[in-house]
This record gives C-alpha cells, structure tokens and sequence, in this order.
C-alpha cells in the first residue's frame, strides 16, 4: 500500500478563489495524489523527452476523453523507451464532456508539479495516471490479482450529527453494497456497439441523506470490476465503522467508491435506497432486559422531573454543579452566578487578557475545573434564539488546533463563552515577552504559581522575549494553517476569523498553536452579508486592505493576517510596534531585504542549514499571502502544501500591501520572475525553462 497524500492545484482554483465565501463546506474529498514508488524524485526538466511525450499525451487524453460518444475514458502511449509515456484518463460518468476535458487537462498541469515521473492523481471529477512502464497488462486474466491492487483511503475530518453511528453505518453499507453490485452490471450503449461504463450513482433517504457513487475503468472485465469495487468496500469498513464522518472515499487506478452526506455528483441518482430499519431488540431474553432498564430509566426520570419542580417551585440555589442542560456536542450551559464564582466576580486579578470581541478571565469550576470565560461586548441586540444556536454549532467545531468551547451563558443580554484554558499562554508572551500590562503581569505570576503543576512547561525569558525553538516555531506555523483550513474548508461552516493574529494563538501541550475567538464575528451579529460588513472587527496590522478601507470580507482576510503572522513569527517583530521611532513596519522591511536579496538577515542568525532554508521559505510564503489583491493570495491548502513540499516552486511574490518605502510595485527587481526551490543548504533560484502556468497555487 502507497502512502497517498492530498495537494492541491490546477486552473480551477482561480475561479473557487472568487466564490469560496458563497459556496457550502466541501462535500467530498480534496484532491489525493500516489506519487509511483522509485519515480517521485525523478529528475525530469522541461526540456527532457519524457516532458515532451507527457505533454503530447496530456493534449490528447484531455480531448480523447471528451469526445463525443466517447466514455469519459482514454488510454494512449507516446515515445519510445527509454523515454516512453503511458497515461490513462477516467472522468466521473456524471461529468459532461466540457466538464471532463477541463479536469484532465488540469490534472496533468498539477500531477506534473507533483511527481513529474509518474503519478496517479484523483481529483473529484476525474482521475489520471501516467508513467514511464506499461500499466494496462495488469488487467489480463492471467496477471490481475485484486490483492495485489494499491489503494488510498480518504476521510472528511468532521463528524455529522446522526440518530445512532451504528445505525448510520448500516446505511452507509447499504448504499455502497448496493452501489457496488449496480455499478459493475452496468452498461451502456447504441445498436452497433456496447460501451461499458461501470458507474453509479445512489441517493438513501437517510437523516441525513447520503449520497454515493461507484465506478470502474472501462477497460475492466465485469467480474474485475466486482472484484474491484467490493475489495474497495472492505477497506472502506475500516474506515467508517464506529464513526459518523462527514464523507469517506478509497480510490485506486482502476476502481473509486465513496459515499457523502453532501450531493456533490451531478443529475438525479440512479439508485434511490430506503434507510435501513432502526436497531431492534434480538432476543426475547434480551427484550425483557431492556424493558427492565426502561422501566427503571422511566422511574429515575420521574424522580428527576419531581426534583426539578420542586427546584424551581422553591427557587434553591442549585450548589452541586455548574451543568444546567446538556445539548448537541455537549455544550454547556452556564449560569451566571457559577460563573461569577468561578472568576471572583470577574476580577481583574484573573483578567487574562482583552481584545475586540470582549474580555477573557480565568476561571476554577466547583468541581476544579480551569476554564477561560470571555465576556462578549456587543450582543445586546442579537436575538436570544439565534445566538444559542449559533454557539451550539460553533461547539460542534473540534479541531485540535482550535480553542474548544466548552459551553456559554445567556443573562439579560449579556453573553459569556466558556472556553479550555490553555496554561501556556499566548503566542504573543513567548514572542515578544508581552508582559507589561497588568492583566499580562497578572497571568504571568498566575503562570509561575502552576510551574510545579505543569508537566511539559516552557520556561519565559521575558529580556529575550521568546523561548521557542526553529521547530517549535515551524510546527506552530503549520498548526495555525491547518486550523485555518479546517475553519475555511472541512467544518461543517464557513467560518471567516477575521481578528486571526499572536494574541489569539494559545499554546497547549508541547507547544500545539491553538487558534481561539473563531466564529464570534458570526456570532455579533453585526449586519453583514457574505461579501461586505458594516462594522469592521479585528487588529490594524494584521488587517487586509480590502476589509480594513472597504469592509470587504472573504476567507483571503484570514490569508492576510496569517501572512503577517509567519513574518512575525520568522523574525520575531511585530508589524507594528509603537516602541520602534520609524514609521516603517514589518512588511515594508522584509519587502526592502527582499527586492536587495538581504532577507536572510531578518531571520535569527543562529539557524543554519535546514533550518535557515525551511526559515526563508516561510518568508517566502507569508509575502506571497500578503498581497494587496485577494485573488494574488493563495488559498490555505495551498499555504499547507507549499509549506509540506520542500521541492515545491513558489512563484516570486510582488509588492505586499501596506508597503511604505520606494522601489517598484512588481515583484522583486533583483529575482525577476523565476521560481524558487529551498533547499537544506538554503535556496536556489530556479528558471529552467518559459513554461508559464496560469494558476501556480494547487487547491
């Protein structure tokens, strides 16, 4: 089995740029690529034969695919060894010929950039492969072995609410076995002649719905495509078993089965499927028992109800816990006076911090629990309905690079959120020893009280203002991306953060960045649509120029500041600091190091080798994701994949927004327009040939 792994890329990307606000979470899998075992490093240029033949094969395949009566299949070879390509095409069976052309043809600029000697790459609409040995004769009888077929599972990384998982799974197992005995029966054709299609798509009117397709290569034999598809079915198991996810695909050259809660397949389904009954009691032994527990159940609910009643008929302070109520993703309820216990009446000894979305202080549950409470300004006039739900869906965010919200109160228009407290602070206080203010000096002493308490402490040298090694650092970098791709692309919201910035990434254990105050803009209010907002929320310096001048509001906002985070974090400077006696601030001194070739000066001196290289290339990325056009900023997969893949080209950034000092507004004079690739010993600048892509980012 390959180790698979998801990138991004292609033509697309430009137009999602535009319309990613707009459009729901993702319903299916980002795009997953098996580099071929021996070849992903192979050293093949532009201007090698091998290049040559796989753009002659790209073209062809593209329009083979597409073409009219054709199956949305095509298989083709071009050269001669040693140089020699085989590659195959396969779009969906539901994409129309426009549709498929497009995806084959990005999915060879992409796969190209990727593993540029062999590669089998499955976007959503279509898969390819190519490489330099001839692949097809696996499928002759006396060579095919299922077992011996390489597959790559896939899994959304959030959960659905449903009745009952193992409820669920049954229906999941439903459509993908039905799915799967449709799909390899399936044919179409004209009288003369009867082309195989092996797909299917399914519809089961579960709650929530679930929808999955299946699908061979055409060139399969009926009984390969069985075998196929059902061994995808087993490994799948493994996979959505005891779990509720969102979508869950396994995808090999010759076969794909997936199912999701989301639509995401085109037309109507040629399967409509009835849900599986409930689970049902087996044994009539087994029946008394749990008739048993459920008059017991029944009598602990009616001492609960005369409990409760008799509570609120004498109006008693309820002392033994501060739970009220349990609800979805068990959020909890807190009442105000548990709360103000817990926080000394939220004094300003526990004051944590303070920021535009209201104030943070700690807090200790009767129970012993420490907690983070901040007191939200601003949601006097947010309907009491709404707000619960909307915090009852932001706890349902769980991403071990997000704060998690542990439960909220509501009392008389005032609203608190009950988050964990995260004991090592914030990212601010280990950068730049952040600790003259009195609610910092206050969490610092709070801090040294715990020191004996915390096992994995990191000691804060307030003079040197930051304690984090290179790794530490590049690993929080990565963090931060991750919980922002999971807030942008795999929550089940579109959450825009909008105030992303050091003050908001907390430290957990070993140092795991922790993005907190997600989703509270939603949460406000404020009267904005999904492009524009009447009221601006967030830090000057860490702002686009689009929301800060216009209100403008898009996930490339929290692309901006995640920019000036990585500078900050790379040169440990703040972008703007009210100590420093000139104006000019932290991108328009890495933008003039950069157009000198001097950038490497702005990092810590004390890096060398890998890490001075893994340090510049950071750089590299946070000037590309603070460009004063949206549409130039890159999407956060892309940010992840470029910070994954070392030997990835990075096209040369231009000047960043908010840039004060001379010098011209396109990119760097000094580099021109070549590409990069950092390597351990630092970087070389890269220009091996006038090949020019129209979308360099992967999706």
């Amino acid at each position: 089995m390959l180790a698979g792994y998801v990138y991004g890329g292609g033509i697309l990307a430009v137009v999602l740029a535009v319309v990613v606000v707009t459009l729901p979470p993702p319903a299916t899998a980002a795009p997953v690529a098996e580099c071929d075992p021996g070849v992903a490093n192979t050293n093949v240029t532009g201007n090698s034969a091998f290049d040559r033949n796989l753009g002659l094969l790209a073209a062809a395949l593209a329009a083979n695919a597409s073409a009219a009566g054709a199956p949305g299949f095509a298989v083709r070879t071009a050269g001669a060894a040693p140089d020699q390509v085989y590659a195959l095409a396969l779009c969906r069976g539901d994409v129309n010929a426009s549709a498929c052309r497009a995806c084959v043809a990005a999915a060879f600029v992409d796969a190209k950039s990727v593993c540029p000697g062999g590669i089998s790459l499955y976007e959503d609409a279509c898969l390819i492969r190519f490489t330099g040995q001839s692949f097809m004769d696996f499928l002759r009888p006396d060579k095919w072995q299922v077992s011996q077929m390489t597959w790559i599972p896939s899994q959304a990384s959030g959960i659905v609410k449903v009745p009952e998982v193992g409820w669920f799974n049954a229906a999941v197992a439903k459509i993908l076995a039905a799915l799967v005995e449709h799909a390899w029966a399936t044919t179409t054709g004209n009288n003369s002649t009867t082309t195989i299609k092996y797909f299917a798509t399914g519809e089961e009117s579960f709650n929530p719905k679930i929808y999955g397709f299946a699908q061979c290569v055409p060139a399969m034999s009926p009984e390969q495509c069985k075998e196929c598809l059902r061994s995808l079915h087993d490994n799948a198991k493994n996979v959505y078993m005891g779990n509720s996810l969102r979508w869950v695909g396994v995808y090999s050259v010759w076969c794909r089965l997936m199912y999701s809660v989301r639509p995401f397949y085109g037309g109507r389904a040629t399967l409509q499927l009835s849900p599986p009954p409930p689970p049902a009691v087996e044994t009539p032994g087994r029946k008394r028992v749990q008739q048993e527990s459920l008059q017991a159940w029944l009598v602990q609910f009616w001492y609960f109800f005369a409990f409760v009643r008799f509570k609120r008929r004498t109006k008693a302070v309820e002392a033994d816990h501060p739970l009220k109520k349990i609800t979805r993703a068990q959020c909890m309820i807190f009442d105000l006076p548990t709360l103000q216990e817990a926080t000394e009446n939220f004094s300003e000894n526990n004051k944590l911090g303070e920021g535009g979305f209201g104030s943070v202080y700690k807090g200790v549950l009767s129970d012993g629990q420490e907690v983070a409470v901040k007191k939200l300004l601003g949601t006097g006039g947010h309907g009491l309905d709404q707000l619960h739900n909307e915090v009852l869906l932001l706890a349902e965010l769980q991403h071990k690079n997000l704060v998690r919200l542990h439960g909220f109160c509501l009392h008389q228009g005032e609203t608190l959120l009950v988050y964990e407290y995260i004991k090592n602070g914030s990212l601010d206080n280990l950068l730049f020893g952040n600790f003259t203010s009195h609610s910092n000096i206050s969490y610092f002493f709070t801090l040294l009280e715990e020191i004996p308490k915390v096992e994995h402490f990191v000691t804060l040298d307030i003079n040197r203002g930051n304690a984090l090694n290179w790794e530490q650092q590049y690993n929080i970098i990565l963090g931060i991306a991750k919980g922002i791709l999971y807030l942008h692309e795999d929550s089940s919201l579109r959450i825009i953060h909008r105030d992303l910035k050091s003050n908001n990434i907390l430290l957990g254990e070993d140092m795991e960045p922790k993005i907190a105050d997600f989703g509270l803009a939603r949460l406000l209010g404020e009267g904005h649509t999904h492009t524009r907002t009447t009221r601006v929320v967030g830090t000057f310096g860490y702002m686009a120029p689009e929301y800060a001048i216009d209100g403008n509001v898009s996930t490339k906002i929290d692309i901006f500041s995640f920019g000036v985070l990585v500078l900050e974090i790379v040169t440990r400077r703040r972008n703007c600091n009210s100590d420093d006696h000139d104006l000019v601030n932290l991108l328009s001194d890495v933008w003039n190091c950069w157009t000198k070739g001097t950038v490497s000066q702005m990092i810590d001196q004390s890096l060398h080798g890998y890490s001075q290289s893994q340090a510049l290339r950071c750089i590299h990325i946070a000037l590309l994701c603070v460009q004063s056009d949206p549409n130039d900023r890159p999407q956060i997969s892309s940010v992840i994949f470029m910070l994954t893949r070392e030997n990835m080209e990075l096209h040369p950034p231009a000047q960043p927004a908010f840039f004060f000092g001379g010098g011209s507004a396109s990119s760097s004079p000094s580099f021109g327009q070549r590409s990069y690739v950092y390597d351990r010993c630092g970087f070389d600048n890269i220009s091996v040939n006038g090949v020019t892509l129209t979308e360099p980012y992967p999706r």
